[in-house]
């Protein structure tokens, strides 16, 4: 637990120091080069006015790194090293910075969440006249202002994220207080802006926050009535997956409802009305109702003058659990007995993305990427011994014979150890995997 925010993912404390470790970084990162901005415009040959600029940005870059580690306190500075992280792999969340126009969106009253909140809520009404005893849950809430909206009747709201600096700020949001975000005066001439709720009068439902993923939440199966995605089914990288997990935690007849764009012509998922409505089909559930409308997307022009924003048709799509989903061919995993024997593939476009920070403090980040399918990428952070793992993965060793290696090299790695991580990779799908051909019988000499 972390500001108020329970921590409900596998390696919660890799989890936790890895997004505080990346909110330290930007910090970092944004004092470096302010450091060297005027050698380096000098060189370019800049104008005072463009150093000026830069200055501001990165000067709102490390006040925005440093609003988000203070709504984070206390941070785990003394907490120890868990031996399993180099072996781990977890999911991210979008950055702290891809997260902060919805912020801006969410709890500085926009038309834009005003329109969204109201034909959700619409929605709820219509599907929930009598909301008592009604649990909704948002999958993958981002900045959280649709939670402050939803009406105090139901009885238990609950938003899930990953990126834990925003789930922080909505907390504080949430709450009723107000917080200051630095911004770069080419953006909002006053250099800040204050965000706050809509109505900080009007009564809403009380909202719990938790840092989940939304591929692999900690709800009991059909233990919630309503999930609520926005821009969501659209983005993420197994939609598939995502429906799967949502019709496992929805209870008998519970309600999906789904709110974004349909994607371009070319995407291999395109969400738009007849799409949405056969692809929640194949996953059990009956639609109930579908509405297009006009929509802006990140439209804050009002207070940020100089910001662009899309202008796009998006899907309200509510619809109903009803039978099992249809059967497809998945992926399961192997059976522990199995494993040694298993030959693990990569899906195609893996990629091993090693950062290294040079300096007087050097960090080391290793990222791992693959399409599992086409065009959708998916991305974790992992550490080093399971970058190790990953790069002796050539789809001919079997699991047993890439323990062995690793068990000869320094650091060794215990051959156990090495399978139950192949166990875990399977588990999320970060890779393939074949079974080894039987070996043909030897023929006894004549």
């Amino acid at each position: 637990m972390i500001a108020g925010i329970p921590i409900l993912v596998r390696e919660p404390a890799g989890y936790l120091r890895s997004e505080l470790e990346l909110l330290a970084q930007t910090s970092r990162d944004a004092e470096r080069r302010r450091d060297s901005l005027d050698k380096v415009g000098t060189d370019a040959g800049l104008p005072g006015v463009s150093l000026d600029r830069h200055r501001d940005l990165l000067n709102a870059e490390i006040a925005q790194a440093e609003t988000f580690l203070a709504l984070l306190e206390p941070t785990v500075a003394g907490m120890g090293a868990d031996s399993s992280e180099a072996l781990g792999a977890r999911p991210s969340g979008w950055t702290t910075e891809a997260l902060l126009p919805y912020l801006l969106r969410d709890w500085t009253s926009t038309a834009e969440l005003e329109a969204v909140s109201d034909r959700i809520g619409a929605a709820l009404k219509h599907l929930f006249p009598d909301p008592a005893n009604t649990s909704v849950v948002f999958a993958a809430c981002g900045a959280g202002g649709l939670l402050a909206e939803i009406p105090a009747d139901f009885d238990r709201v609950l938003g899930y994220d990953l990126t834990l600096p925003v789930l922080g700020a909505a907390r504080c949001l949430l709450d009723g207080n107000s917080l200051e975000i630095a911004l770069p005066r080419a953006i909002k001439e006053a250099g800040r802006i204050t965000l706050r709720k809509r109505d900080p009068r009007s009564p809403s439902a009380r909202v719990d926050l938790v840092a989940m993923d939304a591929l692999d939440t900690a709800f009991a199966d059909g233990s919630v009535d309503c999930v609520i995605t926005s821009f969501l089914i659209d983005l993420i990288p197994d939609p598939a997956k995502l429906a799967d997990e949502i019709s496992r935690i929805l209870g008998r007849d519970g309600i999906l409802i789904n709110y974004g764009p349909s994607g371009p012509l070319k995407a291999f998922w395109r969400f738009d009305q007849p799409e949405t409505a056969a692809f929640l089909e194949a996953a059990g559930f009956t639609v109930v109702s579908a509405e297009a409308y006009r929509a802006t997307y990140l439209d804050l022009s009002r207070d940020c003058p100089s910001w662009s924003f899309q202008n796009h048709v998006c899907y309200l799509t509510c619809a109903r659990k009803a039978v099992p989903a249809a059967e497809r061919p998945s992926l399961a995993s192997p059976l522990p007995t199995e494993l040694p024997e298993i030959i693990p593939i990569h899906f195609p476009g893996a990629k091993l993305i090693r950062r290294q920070g040079l300096g007087s403090q050097p960090t080391h980040t290793t990222i791992f990427r693959h399409e599992g399918i086409p065009g959708r990428v998916n991305t974790v952070r992992i550490g080093a011994d399971a970058a190790r793992i990953m790069a002796l993965v050539d789809g001919q060793r079997t699991v047993s014979a890439i323990a062995e290696l690793l068990a000869r090299e320094t650091p060794a790695l215990p051959v156990d150890v090495v399978c139950r991580a192949f166990e875990r990779y399977f588990q999320q799908r970060l890779l393939s995997w074949r079974r080894c051909p039987p070996k043909e019988p030897t023929a006894r000499p004549g």
